[in-house]
């Protein structure tokens, strides 16, 4: 008799027992601002669960599918893209675990977004790939979902080097 819980899609880990702080993150998720103590305080909380990095992902990702608001969706996205960058200075697996679900929470955001956050979000994608945050295949997968190449990243020209004149004041 199999009475163990099943992993939601996407989510790894050696354990498949319901992760005790799941109620906790929630709360916490919930209570995010778009203050940078706030993300930063709720990032260092998830680093220091990072034994159930899968579980806090998976939590996050389905907070951030849940919120209707796409300034919302922005602020837990930039949530990860800080969980994923000090994960990666660090060799957490937090990084691994958050940059597994952005291929889905994503290019829902992204659908849903403004302009201008349809702007950021793709900039956040951008230095992820120049930091080598996600792996460039993983990068390339989320970009073919936001269904273009996406703008180039900060460090190429936007025009081609020849064509670039100075522009009349």
């Amino acid at each position: 008799d199999d009475t163990s819980t099943a992993l939601a899609p996407g989510l790894s880990g050696s354990s498949t027992m319901p992760w005790s702080k799941e109620k906790d993150f929630r709360e916490k998720l919930s209570k995010l601002s778009e203050s940078q103590q706030s993300i930063q305080t709720l990032s260092h909380w998830v680093a220091f669960h990072k034994a159930n990095a899968a579980h806090a992902a998976n939590v996050w990702a389905d907070e951030a599918q849940r919120a209707a608001d796409p300034h919302r969706q922005l602020l837990l996205v930039y949530l990860a893209n800080d969980v994923m960058q000090n994960s990666r200075r660090k060799g957490t697996p937090c990084a691994d675990a958050f940059a597994s679900q952005m291929a889905t929470v994503l290019p829902a955001a992204h659908a849903a977004a403004t302009p201008t956050v349809r702007a950021k979000l793709e900039r956040l994608l951008s230095i992820w790939e120049e930091r080598a945050v996600m792996p460039a295949p993983q990068v390339a997968e989320v970009r073919a979902a936001l269904g273009g190449e996406g703008p180039p990243p900060a460090s190429a020209p936007a025009v081609p080097p020849d064509s670039q004149q100075a522009a009349p004041a």
